[in-house]
């Protein structure tokens, strides 16, 4: 939970004056607020309340009762909604928070990767995501100092923010600082992952080159120590290592040649590239229909696991030789020294030529019909972006995924308690984060319009409550940078 001052921090001294009567009229009086004349949007019942009153006292959400009810108002500053809609702050399930450019420098003769943490573009990021309705986020890989800065620098007011819960860097089987570190034996494992664990780590989160002996070895360290495993895996099937005890997967590739038939797999091998071409020449081969769908379907109902898609990640790595949204969000809304990085070299698509393009939009039916038939399922089903990855600008990021699920045919409601109660569960925070109910902390998105009726309303933004504490739209102006 946030404890800030919005107000002197969102505020420069210079524009302190012209901008506080704004601010201020929002704030709340004898410490509450009631937010009068609104519908709940009730997703879990795929309907909207009757007009309400919401009373917000000591940043949690005190009582709910009819519009204008003298219970929910007496004492409080009172905000008149006129029929809009409230929703839960939204939580992004796949921000990397903390990172910064991925770069490469010269040691010793040799190339090395590098993606160092930037406190800087850690705040940029924060600001923004707030302004876009998102008031936590779930960080599955970055540098634990880092995290700690900005879990210490919110605590103390100093900046405006999400609420964080973070991974380590990930353990993969080679080091790149900043992101990942090495195990290559079971005894590796149990270190690194205690180490994590005592750095404040959240989430342990294994990556795609480890063998099945060192991937099971890092779900048995991490839940011996008492945290949940996620995976972004490719060549071990993702029903096997659901198998395993594994809590969660990122990313709707799962690239794996042994969810291939025998046919498919020795099709895809024959003409297979290396790097990011799998991202679409997998895909060409897979049947979203057949038995190896079923039986990724059959493990996610079995297991279900904590899952998010990230499409908004791919979908722009797709469209990238195109003029598109996500180069525009970019261009308003990521850091400068991310944006140049992703002009000048860094992105999910290099080396593709035109064709690859072509190729990769054609089998993006397929990803979508995937991600419909997974979403469908009874698993943890959240959303992600992974945000500070290329094209990908904080906050607007995720409205867009919501879209591109949407599109894949996952009806409005499901998305809604995706990006809220379902991500507040696997959080660990169901019990007072993601609904919009007595108890619960005031983290809220008021709506000018129903999002059940059209996703694409998450974006129409007329307050953001953070902490209980409401910014309207000359804050959420300042917050983009506006």
């Amino acid at each position: 939970m946030r404890r800030s001052p919005l107000a002197r921090l969102l505020l420069p001294t210079a524009l302190a004056c012209a901008l506080t009567p704004a601010l201020a009229t929002a704030q709340p009086a004898d410490g509450a607020l009631a937010l009068d004349n609104v519908h709940i949007v009730e997703a879990e019942h795929n309907r909207v309340s009757a007009r309400s009153c919401v009373r917000v006292q000591d940043a949690r959400i005190a009582t709910i009762a009819a519009a204008g009810a003298p219970a929910c108002l007496e004492g409080a500053r009172a905000v008149d909604l006129q029929g809009r809609y409230l929703v839960p702050g939204l939580i992004d399930m796949h921000a990397h928070l903390t990172l910064g450019p991925l770069e490469i420098k010269r040691e010793r003769g040799r190339a090395v990767m590098q993606a160092l943490p930037d406190d800087d573009i850690a705040e940029h990021n924060a600001r923004r995501l707030v302004a876009f309705g998102v008031t936590t986020v779930r960080n599955p890989g970055g540098d634990l100092p880092a995290a700690a800065r900005y879990k210490a620098r919110l605590a103390a007011s100093e900046l405006v923010g999400p609420e964080a819960f973070n991974a380590g860097p990930v353990i993969n089987n080679a080091d790149l600082p900043g992101l990942s570190i090495a195990a290559h034996s079971a005894e590796d494992m149990d270190q690194v992952v205690r180490a994590q664990v005592e750095a404040g780590a959240d989430w342990i989160k294994l990556y795609t080159g480890l063998s099945p002996e060192l991937l099971q070895a890092g779900i048995d360290a991490a839940h011996r120590h008492g945290r949940p495993a996620v995976a972004h895996l490719e060549s071990i099937a993702w029903p096997d290592a659901l198998a395993m005890g594994l809590d969660g997967i990122v990313h709707l590739m799962p690239l794996s040649p042994d969810l291939l038939t025998p046919e498919q797999r020795a099709a895809w091998q024959a003409t297979a590239r290396g790097g990011t071409y799998s991202f679409f020449e997998w895909w060409e081969h897979f049947d979203p229909e057949g038995p190896q769908a079923e039986r990724l379907v059959a493990a996610y109902r079995e297991h279900r696991p904590v899952f998010d898609a990230t499409l908004v990640a791919f979908h722009a790595a797709f469209v990238q030789d195109q003029d598109n949204p996500y180069k525009d969000d970019a261009r308003r809304h990521a850091h400068p020294r991310l944006l140049d990085h992703w002009n000048e070299w860094f992105t999910f698509a290099i080396g593709w030529e035109p064709e690859d393009f072509e190729r990769a939009r054609a089998v993006w039916p397929k990803v979508q019909r995937m991600a419909a038939r997974l979403y469908a399922t009874d698993a943890r089903m959240t959303l992600g972006t992974d945000m500070s990855n290329p094209w990908i600008a904080p906050g607007i990021s995720l409205h867009r995924e919501l879209q591109l699920l949407a599109e894949a045919g996952v009806p409005n409601a499901a998305l809604l308690l995706a990006a809220t109660r379902n991500a507040a569960e696997a959080l660990g925070a169901g019990q007072r984060l993601g609904r919009v109910a007595p108890g619960f902390e005031a983290d809220l998105l008021v709506l000018d319009a129903d999002p059940l009726q059209d996703i694409r309303h998450t974006r129409d933004i007329h307050a953001v409550v953070l902490d209980g504490e409401i910014l309207t739209t000359t804050a959420l102006n300042q917050l983009k940078g506006e």
